[in-house]
């Protein structure tokens, strides 16, 4: 019995070899990534959007990494804080990511790929240029919004060929010591037959599982600094149909306030205006808050209104939410 449990784990341990052996090496996929994602500059920057037609952040880095390296990671910047494997700045390699707080508040709100040389690459929707751009890392604004790196690049060091050869061999001996022996026991035949039921189970399970997959919601973060009544911004970057936006207001105004935010499609006839979503954030002096995330489904005008608790008019940002052409690149 005791041969037997050999020859299944040589065979794992073949099988997990082989197939590292035949994975592209760390080098490899770092430079896939950082070849792809240069290849990218220029592509303009719409909320929610993840293809060469035009890209939010995540969205970059998430298209970027599956496409070069066939990594899949998660499609907004804070999950893909959270996924990600922890590591100190000045360990980041090329292909590795860095995450930021543009938003206020002390939160993930964006991230770009590190391309070494004191270089990021990412894509941004403020500034004198939008669209995927190239950064240096003491950049004035982004260097003082850094909040963190993680890699996601699993290296295959170790799986050279010599060592899948050795393990091959290994289970070459193994299998002809056990083929000496005449018939496994009748335990070990009904252990072996009741651990295939349960993996065909487990199996089935997961496909099962499978059939109903989860569509992860792009999130875009937006953040904002209300300091006077009055102000008004158009806002020159569109939005893709199916994008949440998540709204961080921070309060510039020298004193506590109730701010009450609402959403609202706008139409030339005012009085078909209706508003989608009310929210109410109590805010002290100088620090932020993020307003809960709205996904936006149809195309047209929107506007976010804010007002303090007297009905006075702080704020009125216009944006455009826009179908967006998704086309893949194999």
């Amino acid at each position: 019995m005791r041969k037997i449990t050999v020859v299944f784990a040589a065979a794992a341990i073949v099988a997990a070899s082989m197939a590292l052996w035949a994975s592209p090496s760390e080098g490899e996929a770092r430079k896939r990534i950082i070849e792809l994602a240069q290849s990218f500059k220029g592509v303009p920057y719409v909320y929610g959007a993840e293809s060469p037609e035009a890209f939010d952040c995540s969205g970059f880095v998430q298209y970027v990494y599956r496409h070069a390296a066939d990594i899949d990671i998660p499609r907004n910047s804070k999950a893909q804080y959270a996924a990600g494997t922890p590591i100190e700045k000045t360990e980041a390699k090329p292909g590795d990511i860095f995450l930021f707080d543009t938003v206020g508040g002390g939160s993930v709100s964006h991230v770009a790929i590190f391309l070494g040389d004191n270089s990021i690459i990412h894509a941004i929707s403020e500034g004198p240029t939008t669209g995927v751009v190239l950064t240096p890392t003491n950049d004035r604004y982004f260097s003082k919004r850094y909040l963190a790196a993680r890699y996601f690049i699993i290296s295959p060091s170790g799986a050279d060929k010599a060592v899948v050869d050795k393990f091959a061999a290994d289970k070459a001996a193994v299998d002809k010591a056990a083929a000496s022996k005449a018939a496994a026991d009748k335990a070990a035949a009904d252990k072996a037959a009741a651990d295939k039921a349960a993996a065909d189970k487990a199996a089935a399970d997961k496909v099962a599982a499978s059939k109903a997959p989860v569509v992860e919601v792009p999130l875009a973060q937006i953040g904002f600094t209300v300091s006077r009544p009055g102000d008004v911004f158009l806002d020159p970057i569109k939005a893709a149909t199916g994008t949440a936006i998540a709204f961080t207001i921070n309060n510039g105004t020298g004193k506590d306030q109730v701010f009450h935010i609402f959403f609202y499609k706008a139409d030339k006839d005012f009085s078909k205006t209706k508003i989608l979503r009310e929210a109410r954030a109590k805010i002290k002096a100088g620090e932020a808050q993020e307003i809960e995330a709205y996904t936006f489904t149809d195309p047209g005008r929107y506007r976010i209104n804010v007002k303090t608790a007297d009905n006075t008019q702080m704020m009125q940002r216009t944006w455009d939410v826009v179908e967006v052409a998704v086309r893949t690149n194999s």
